[in-house]
């Protein structure tokens, strides 16, 4: 009976301190979690952006007029003048300017 009454202030100690631990791992996994979330939400911001500038630059470059200066110096096509018959190769379609 004395040994019974020596053990029970051991193991609530034990269970405290157990406890007290898991705590401690509990509120250090949620904030490695945090982190965690926090490094891919600026990823997610990062590529948003790029995205961002990719969608203005393509814009840029897909400009009519750029594509028209693109079109005369680099692949020497004027624009048709009147009269002039165009072909297009895909439909075999004439069309009379």
């Amino acid at each position: 009976m004395n040994q019974q009454v020596q053990i029970k202030p051991f193991i609530s100690i034990v269970v405290i301190v157990v406890s007290m631990f898991f705590l401690v791992f509990v509120k250090m996994e949620v904030r490695r979690l945090s982190y965690s979330v926090l490094h891919w939400s600026l990823k997610e911001k990062l590529l948003k952006d790029k995205y961002r500038y990719k969608t203005v630059e393509l814009a840029q470059i897909m400009r009519p007029e750029r594509i028209k200066n693109y079109a005369e110096v680099h692949l020497a096509l004027n624009e048709p003048q009147k009269g002039q018959i165009i072909h297009f190769t895909g439909n075999r379609i004439a069309l009379k300017q």
